[in-house]
């Protein structure tokens, strides 16, 4: 049985990255200055990557999470910012749970590259889990208000659509679409400012309800993205590393002859290679697999620990000109840093993999 991704999906994957080597870069990133960069929009748009998960009726590829995880990889690799991520992930559950009205508005200006969307789930001492979220949703005739603060929305303030997580007044928590227009949104202070995070304040701002439904595959297929991007960022300070030990010299020797460095190395690509199989998993898992719940939990306390992991080891292995803003190492540990911590950290996730398998064990038992 091959359990390979198909000619197509990298190809798929080889495009992006071709792409991103050639027209993005930690240079440009720095030039940016935490901005948002029209041509690189422009150019993924014209990828066609923002119609990855859009179906096919609405001009989209009406492709699945799992076709889209190299791309997401490639995303942490190069340290795309901006709203394409969102706009992907947003693009699947507006297919799944709009209404028609919703479905012909919104999917039909995500293909044509018109709509940018940012996912706004984090708050202040939450964001791991839906029911810790504090902002509230009321009824108002047929339509819904929302009004709360959100925090760490990624380039909330290029979107033109929000979807925002709120509760109901039934206490459950569901997945909202609001104009980002109709909120107030300005830049949060990050140790990633090139992530372009903002803080979103919502005062009784106009909105359309996607349901519960809809946030819980949206959080899920947000932390699988992230759990790829993660990989993205650890395999590019994998590669940071192994290049800079062959250069740096030491007693006449490049670093990398060390056996010290040689197994510091093996232990970052143990960790990146074991992480990225629970991350593909968990992509193959979103099609409808029983146990996705229990993937997504694996795949994010994997890759959270793998990028920490690594990128502390690149910075070692750097020695004290890693420290220094000129070398990029840096731009990797911070934007793995918001990632790591976005929707759950390992050792939440951890707990969530023990809820889930331990009744499971002991009714065994």
């Amino acid at each position: 049985m091959n359990f390979d991704f198909s000619e197509d999906q990298y190809l798929l994957r080889d495009s992006v990255r071709g792409f991103l080597s050639d027209h993005w870069g930690f240079a440009r990133l720095r030039a940016a200055g935490g901005q948002f960069d029209p041509k690189l929009w422009e150019g993924l748009c014209g990828l066609g990557l923002q119609t990855l998960l859009v179906p096919e009726a609405f001009g989209g590829a009406g492709l699945s999470l799992e076709d889209a995880v190299l791309s997401f990889e490639e995303f942490g690799r190069a340290l795309v910012p901006g709203p394409m991520t969102d706009t992907i992930l947003v693009s699947e559950v507006i297919a799944r749970f709009g209404s028609d009205a919703v479905r012909a508005d919104l999917l039909s200006a995500i293909a044509a590259g018109r709509a940018r969307l940012a996912f706004a789930h984090a708050e202040a001492g939450a964001g791991r889990d839906p029911e810790q979220v504090t902002v509230v949703a009321s009824q108002h005739g047929a339509g819904w208000r929302l009004r709360g603060r959100k925090i760490l929305v990624p380039a909330a303030d290029v979107a033109t659509t929000l979807a925002v997580s709120a509760r109901m007044p039934d206490g459950c928590c569901g997945l909202f679409l609001c104009s980002a227009a109709d909120a107030r949104v300005e830049r949060n202070n990050s140790i990633d400012p090139d992530g372009m995070g903002c803080r979103v304040d919502l005062a009784d701002v106009a909105a359309i309800a996607l349901g519960e439904a809809a946030l819980a595959r949206l959080v899920a297929t947000s932390t699988v993205a992230a759990s790829a991007q993660m990989i993205g960022i650890a395999d590019a300070a994998l590669e940071m590393a192994v290049s800079y030990a062959k250069q740096r010299t030491q007693f006449d020797r490049p670093i990398g002859s060390f056996q010290a460095i040689k197994h510091k190395c093996a232990d970052m690509l143990m960790a990146t290679e074991t992480a990225r199989s629970a991350a593909y998993y968990a992509s193959w898992a979103a099609a409808g697999d029983p146990g996705f719940g229990l993937a997504v939990a694996i795949a994010k306390a994997a890759s959270g620990d793998a990028c920490r992991l690594v990128c502390n080891a690149c910075l070692q292995i750097h020695g004290g000109v890693g420290f220094t803003w000129a070398f990029d190492v840096h731009l990797l540990m911070k934007r793995g840093k918001v990632l790591e911590y976005s929707f759950g950290d390992a050792t939440w996730h951890r707990e969530k993999v023990a809820g889930l398998i331990l009744p499971e064990v002991l009714v065994s038992c």
